[in-house]
């Protein structure tokens, strides 16, 4: 097959009779021609369908306007969020460049980890945008960008001794909204059901809603720990009192079982707090194998506002998370800093959310007060 011809700066300095240096000058918008000169030249080049060198431009600049993108579009709103990172990217002219983590490579998942990073190494990315779960896997070779100083933003995460900006949502926000709206309802004993522990996200969650327990008037934060984590022991009911039981789950296969099995062994919880929507959808499962009605004996919640979520049965109250915001801001993290606009110590953005409330949460049975 032939090769694609381009159309060379030379073509065009023969198409109007000007130096090939006069051409460069003009196209790249540099002064000292004249307008007549200018004008000619750019009509020459749009007729004749004249693209810049992107490759070249980036061997003179040192910068490749090239962002690495490690965020799989997996559910809706990190679809969300990789459309908020492509608009903004593209706004700015810069290119996003998406990979992501796969069950269908054979690989061990360390080998291709480090592949994926190397690729995006290889082509000289100026910044790096990951997800939780990528940061926890590649966590021993995120130093690979750190040593060449190409700048990272992580998305609902920290890593421990990798100080990034990060991009996510207000925890303290969101477990006010869940936590307030349960008590409104009655409901004294709750039941959290979050991601395994050291998840950065799952964490901050978890010691959010304990923190919103233990501030809360009359409110008891029982499985906090104290070092920002959940334990899961059993909480003390108390009159008057909320009481929460943490349990951490695994996020991949089905942890449906594990939630009825903590359910069944404390027949006192009236509400489950699902940390995203995907853990709230297990809670129904759950109760749908204790045979518990949701909401008559069981109250469910979750986190995200995933499109499925209002097509649970009972349609799902959640907190919207704004993935498309959580992109954009996390993409103009990163131009700021391959800028230099950004500079200083890591700085975690935090944004917004907002309790939507739907047919899964009602008044807690008198009986169970």
């Amino acid at each position: 097959m032939p090769q694609p011809k381009r159309l060379s700066q030379q073509a065009i300095a023969a198409a109007t009779g000007v130096s090939r240096a006069t051409v460069s000058l003009i196209l790249r918008g540099a002064t000292g021609s004249s307008e007549k000169t200018r004008a000619r030249v750019m009509a020459a080049a749009e007729k004749m369908g004249y693209r810049p060198n992107a490759l070249v431009r980036s061997i003179r600049s040192g910068k490749s306007r090239t962002m690495g993108v490690l965020v799989p579009p997996h559910d809706s709103f990190w679809q969300e969020v990789c459309y908020g990172i492509h608009d903004r990217l593209t706004e700015a002219d810069h290119l996003p460049l998406f990979l992501w983590d796969t069950e269908r490579h054979t690989e061990p998942r360390e080998t291709y980890a480090l592949a994926q990073i190397h690729r995006l190494l290889d082509r000289w990315v100026d910044a790096v945008i990951l997800w939780p779960e990528f940061a926890n896997y590649y966590a021993r070779h995120l130093h690979e960008f750190e040593r060449r100083n190409i700048p990272v933003v992580l998305i609902d995460h920290a890593v421990p001794g990798f100080a990034v900006d990060t991009v996510g949502h207000d925890e303290a926000l969101i477990a006010g909204a869940l936590v307030r709206h349960l008590a409104a309802l009655g409901h004294r004993y709750l039941l959290v059901v979050a991601g395994p522990e050291q998840l950065g996200w799952a964490d901050d969650r978890c010691a959010a809603i304990a923190q919103e327990l233990a501030m809360a008037n009359g409110i008891s934060a029982a499985g906090h720990n104290g070092n920002g984590k959940c334990a899961s022991p059993g909480a003390e009911r108390a009159r008057h009192h909320i009481a929460a039981d943490f349990l951490r789950v695994p996020l991949s296969g089905d942890p449906s079982h594990l939630v009825a099995e903590r359910l069944a062994a404390t027949p006192s919880v009236t509400a489950v707090i699902g940390a995203t929507d995907h853990l709230a959808e297990h809670a129904y499962t759950a109760a749908a194998r204790l045979g518990l009605s949701v909401p008559g004996r069981l109250s469910i919640a979750g986190v995200g506002n995933l499109l499925e979520a209002k097509y649970f049965t009972p349609p799902l109250t959640t907190v919207r998370q704004d993935g498309y915001a959580v992109g954009q801001k996390a993409a103009q993290a990163a131009l700021e800093r391959t800028a230099g606009i950004l500079v200083g110590p890591p700085r975690r953005f935090s944004l917004p959310a907002e309790l939507i409330v739907r047919a899964s949460t009602a008044e807690a049975s008198r009986r169970d007060v």
